[in-house]
């Protein structure tokens, strides 16, 4: 049996193969983009077949560094809330509606007069709105009703993937399970409730197994197409949120990572769904089935960062920042700038926020403007006010057990500046991952592995996640931050009601 991990990562723009060893060193890597159809009234749809495509090229690419014989296993991660609808012989029906798709919250009110909000939550972790799969079919019962009554399972992304691979359909996990809208996250079954109440049709709901099981072994048909060996085991791997989790490094419970990418996330693992009376973070199911994981998202967080960049500085392609000199001498000037950033304060909505305000009307806007400040400013503020919205969330998940350090993955950890501010708003110590932007695929490649036995358990396979950098708070600077956090959300209650008409 080969040693190699091959998983397959489909993010919201791109694809990416990646093989690891058993040991978790990287060692081939292959990507691949696809569109996504944007159209008005909130349309966000993706085609299955480009993405079937893209596992077929990026396969092959890394094919030709490695031998096929060496891949011990195949598994997967991929976007979550999505809602594929598949016929009975594995044939897509509708492009597949993603997680940004929001043509469904016309039928908000009208789901929410037959099921109260409240308990949704209480039975589900989350929030329900346009972004769930839940919507998405309640849209296509109501709209495509020919459709509909077609449909054999309603799929996400990964569970397509591993249907191609293997040819077994009408499979999840329960990671992707529990992003639905309609898994009863104590018992971890499909809501019936639900189902009935919206005269929808739990029978169209696939099987929920564990992320780490093997589902099938690669068909001859996707062995032919792709360059693998037929019968390696396939593992059904999780959604990206899960899998991000495991590659974060969050083994065990109370750990908390941030995802800092061009949207972030703070996520910390528990034991039991975190129900919030207000409703303010959501849950999901965890790679590992003894845990959950707790998440609030903010909408623009490395988006913000670039925006300022763009605004402020001589920079124009954000892609090159890595190896950009500019972006080190910008750094360096903001690093000049105080903390507090002159007398400053930022929200950085600037396309509306989700936790903790969950609201969609809200605009980013500075405070305190004065013929003092410069663009050094501006730009600081703008990371302080990114750190201050993710640690208005952190507050939350800790409000019963404070963590020492949250671990921290994604392209914002880029920004030495950021990081630093992150950690002064947190009064936490930052840990970095050596391969931040591996950290998805490396979880779901260990899911593959505890999957066919080469790990014992997660926590076994904890030593694969290698440290980075580590940045320690300055304490001196506590008692400033803690001061702008209260009003960081003073402020938002002042303005949150206020709609500037353009």
């Amino acid at each position: 049996m080969g040693t190699y991990i091959l998983a397959h990562d489909l993010g919201t723009t791109n694809h990416k193969c990646t093989v690891f060893c058993q040991d978790g060193e990287f060692i081939a890597s292959s990507s691949c983009t696809y569109p996504t159809f944007y159209e008005k009234e909130g349309i966000a749809e993706q085609d299955p077949y480009h993405w079937w495509r893209n596992v077929v090229l990026t396969t092959k690419k890394v094919l030709s560094s490695i031998s096929p014989s060496e891949i011990a296993v195949i598994t997967f991660s991929g976007h979550m809330n999505g809602c594929l609808p598949i016929d009975a012989e594995g044939t897509p029906l509708y492009r597949s509606i993603i997680h940004a798709d929001s043509r469904s919250s016309q039928f908000e009110h009208e789901v929410f007069q037959k099921i109260d909000e409240d308990n949704l939550y209480r039975l589900t972790g989350n929030r329900i709105d346009s972004h769930y799969t839940l919507m998405k079919m309640y849209w296509l019962r109501k709209r495509e009703p020919d459709l509909f009554k077609k449909v054999a399972y309603f799929l996400q992304a990964k569970d397509y993937l591993a249907y191609k691979m293997t040819g077994t359909l009408g499979v999840t996990d329960y990671s992707d399970a529990s992003l639905t809208g309609t898994l009863n996250l104590s018992k971890k079954v499909w809501e019936e409730l639900i189902f009935s109440e919206l005269d929808l049709d739990v029978k169209k709901m696939p099987d929920i197994v564990a992320s780490t099981e093997v589902v099938g072994y690669v068909s001859q048909k996707a062995a032919y197409e792709t360059g693998l060996l037929e019968g390696i085991p396939v593992v059904i791997g999780g959604g990206d949120g899960a899998c991000a989790t495991i590659g974060a490094g969050c083994v065990n419970k109370g750990e908390m990572y941030i995802n800092l990418g061009t949207t972030a996330w703070v996520s910390k693992v528990t034991d039991l769904p975190f129900i919030d009376p207000k409703k303010r973070v959501f849950n999901l199911c965890d790679l590992n089935p003894k845990y959950y994981n707790v998440l609030g998202t903010m909408q623009t967080a490395g988006a913000a960062y670039e925006w300022a960049m763009k605004q402020f500085s001589t920079i124009t392609d954000w892609s090159t920042l890595e190896v950009d000199l500019e972006f080190e001498q910008f750094e360096q000037q903001l690093k000049k700038v105080p903390a507090g950033s002159n007398g400053i304060m930022c929200h950085p909505y600037l396309l509306g926020e989700r936790s903790p305000v969950w609201n969609d009307s809200i605009r980013g806007s500075f405070f305190g403007l004065s013929l003092a400040n410069n663009r050094f400013d501006l730009v600081k503020v703008v990371l302080e006010g990114v750190s201050l919205s993710l640690a208005s969330i952190a507050e939350i998940l800790n409000d019963k057990q404070m963590v020492n350090e949250v671990k921290l993955i994604g392209g914002g950890a880029r920004s030495k500046v950021l990081i630093e501010i992150l950690s002064d708003v947190l009064q936490l110590s930052v840990q970095l991952n050596h391969k931040t932007s591996e950290a998805t695929s490396l979880g779901a490649a260990i899911a593959g592995g505890v999957g066919i036995g080469m790990y014992s358990s997660f926590e076994e396979a904890d030593h694969l996640i290698k440290k980075g950098e580590r940045q320690d708070p300055h304490k001196e600077r506590a008692s400033l931050y803690q001061n702008r956090l209260s009003v960081f959300k003073t402020l938002y209650e002042q303005v949150k009601d206020i709609h500037i008409v353009s």
